[in-house]
């Protein structure tokens, strides 16, 4: 009997932990969005997990309103690890 091994090139490997990422900070930005109550464990993890993946972005673009400064500077986070994931993606398959 033969097995298969599947092998991920590397090039997916880094897009799928790009999106992940992504997904973490876009889920952090639609709970403060929905005032989540941040007292809930879950919820905790969540946004302190998507504070640490864009402290490089905390304040680029201040805003009044905390929510909004959420929604802009992690909303740029994520469209960035997207982008730079997608160019380390394409050099990796090279």
């Amino acid at each position: 009997m033969v097995t298969r091994t599947r092998y991920r090139s590397p090039g997916s490997v880094i897009s799928t932990i790009a999106g992940i990422v992504a997904a973490i900070i876009i889920l952090g930005i639609v709970l403060v969005l929905i005032k989540a109550n941040p007292n809930n464990e879950i919820v905790n993890v969540i946004l302190d997990v998507g504070r640490f993946l864009t402290t490089p972005f905390h304040g680029l673009f201040p805003q009044d309103n905390p929510r909004q400064d959420i929604l802009v500077n992690w909303g740029i986070a994520a469209v960035v690890y997207l982008i730079v994931g997608a160019l380390l993606a394409r050099l990796a398959r090279r």
